[in-house]
């Protein structure tokens, strides 16, 4: 999906679970979207934050790469059709837009695509974790974390790449300021292979701020829980779509001088 951030070992992988933090507005569905739609990927998009207006206009943005405004104009004039059919073509990504989902519900849906499909979903989007509904009545750091244990269980027994969505604390909730592990809300790290989170940087690009992508956790690869890893991703949020920068994939170095990018970086921490 993403060349710069493949580059230092940043990869979403199956039977794992990755997290996605940000303030909100920063484009944490976005991004996530983005992943669900253009992988090329099947799966399950379980989208408790958004209503199925907005996620479909925002879908139609990224498979037509029209912008948000005039796709949402040519609905209120009654001229969506193309979008209608784009949205009808696009059959890779079942979504679910219960807003608050439990645990049983989560795992009544993905049992339901196998049924469906004859196979587990290779990939599973929980956006976001906030909204899940705990039956057995836990608050706060309990009920996350058994929220989070129950999506480590379900990426192992399906091998779905299972990506959860989730929110920041105290100055990170601004949307510019670089992250560090301690952002995340609830301090929920232990159970991800990746967690990366996403602020605006000081780039600014035809479309506006670069977003900066921070690698927080990374088992596979490269990470630095203060926020010293970080890599900026062009953020056309008209359009939804989240790209390489061009510059910085031009750019990118041959296999043996990242080879000692990488260990300079490891020692350093």
């Amino acid at each position: 999906m993403w060349k710069s951030l493949e580059a230092i070992g940043v990869h979403v992988r199956r039977s794992q679970v990755a997290m996605v933090v940000a303030a909100p507005g920063v484009g944490k569905s976005a991004l996530t979207l983005n992943l669900a739609i253009r992988s090329g990927c099947r799966g399950i998009y379980m989208s408790a934050d958004s209503d199925e207006v907005t996620q479909a206009i925002r879908a139609a943005a990224i498979i037509t790469g029209e912008r948000v405004q005039d796709i949402e104009a040519a609905y209120k004039a009654g001229k969506g059709e193309k979008y209608d059919t784009a949205l009808r073509e696009f059959t890779r990504i079942w979504f679910d837009f219960d807003a608050a989902p439990s645990l049983s519900h989560i795992e009544a849906e993905v049992t339901a695509y196998a049924y469906m499909y004859g196979k587990w979903p290779e990939l599973i989007v929980l956006d976001n974790l906030a909204n899940v509904f705990d039956e057995d009545g836990g608050e706060g750091f309990t009920s996350l974390e058994s929220t989070m244990s129950f999506l480590a269980d379900l990426a192992r027994k399906t091998e779905a790449a299972v990506v959860v969505l989730h929110h920041v604390v105290g100055d990170a909730e601004s949307g510019d300021q670089p992250l560090k592990l301690k952002d995340v809300r609830g301090k929920i790290s232990k159970l991800q292979t990746l967690i990366i989170g996403l602020a605006y940087t000081d780039t600014y690009t035809p479309q506006g701020r670069a977003m900066g992508v921070y690698v927080l956790k990374n088992r596979s690869g490269m990470a630095s829980a203060s926020g010293d890893l970080m890599v900026e991703l062009e953020a056309d949020l008209d359009r939804m779509l989240i790209t390489d920068m061009e510059e910085q994939v031009a750019g990118m170095l041959p296999d043996e001088v990242w080879d000692d990018f990488k260990r300079d970086f490891y020692e350093a921490l």
